[in-house]
């Protein structure tokens, strides 16, 4: 059984994914999971949005586990504006944003200036955060694979601390997922795991709630949470620092 009885964020054929909904459920049976939340990406799902939700919603119906439906939405611009409607979020009681390759001024066509790309980093992540229909950030500062890479350690601490607090405020998690080390393959593992836990201290100091997430891609990797649990070790997150998220969907869907 996982460490955790949920998985936050797992992705179909639909998107990035390279299974079925039908074949990511049985996945999640067989980890024996309570809860697995399916996040495909907005821009990918395309504009059959609606129905997408329908099915999940269907699916739930046939499985001992609760499959919730969620939205995963890019940030566009350094100014934080993602690529969903109020109404469309609606849709879903969990919505991400994350950075992707189109996220203008950090993965498309990114400033001369390392000062000025750090602005826009934090101005995004600061602008995603003040939006009230996001649950999460997901792959949080998952930079390190865009036209001007930068590992974990050389974001400023100042900036961490500001959208730290803005997290806090806003009830906006961090998602820590089992695959962020992809994201930074100039980095060892263990590099990346030292430079990443230090950067989760700090969220973790300002008592920002964080989501578990294997981020599957593939049926076999869901439910895996064991790099999660070696990150968190090494940062100092503590479990109660996790949101519960079966407790937290059961409210927000109106289940008793």
């Amino acid at each position: 059984m996982s460490a955790f009885p949920y998985d936050a964020h797992i992705h179909t054929n639909v998107s990035e994914g390279r299974d079925s909904l039908r074949e990511m459920i049985r996945a999640a049976e067989a980890a024996q999971l309570q809860l697995a939340v399916v996040a495909d990406s907005y821009e990918l799902a395309g504009d059959d949005l609606r129905d997408r939700v329908r099915d999940i919603v269907k699916a739930d119906a046939t499985t001992g586990v609760m499959i919730v439906p969620a939205i995963e939405t890019a940030i566009l611009d350094s100014a934080g504006t993602i690529a969903l409607s109020k109404e469309l979020a609606s849709l879903a009681p969990v919505v991400y944003a994350h950075f992707g390759g189109r996220t203008q001024g950090i993965a498309h066509d990114p400033p001369a200036s390392k000062y000025r790309y750090l602005a826009n980093i934090f101005e995004a992540l600061l602008g995603a955060v003040n939006d009230p229909v996001i649950t999460a950030l997901a792959r949080p500062f998952n930079i390190g694979q865009f036209p001007a890479p930068m590992a974990p350690s050389q974001l400023p601490r100042s900036g961490l601390d500001e959208l730290a607090a803005a997290m806090f405020e806003s009830e906006v998690a961090f998602e820590i997922t089992n695959q962020m080390h992809w994201w930074f393959p100039e980095l060892s593992v263990d590099e990346f795991t030292r430079e990443y836990a230090g950067l989760l201290s700090v969220f973790s100091a300002r008592n920002v709630k964080f989501l578990v997430s294997s981020d599957a891609r593939s049926a076999g990797a869901v439910g895996n949470l064991d790099y999660v649990v070696r990150l968190m070790k090494e940062a100092g997150v503590e479990k109660s620092q996790v949101i519960d998220l079966p407790q937290l969907i059961r409210r927000k869907m109106g289940h008793s």
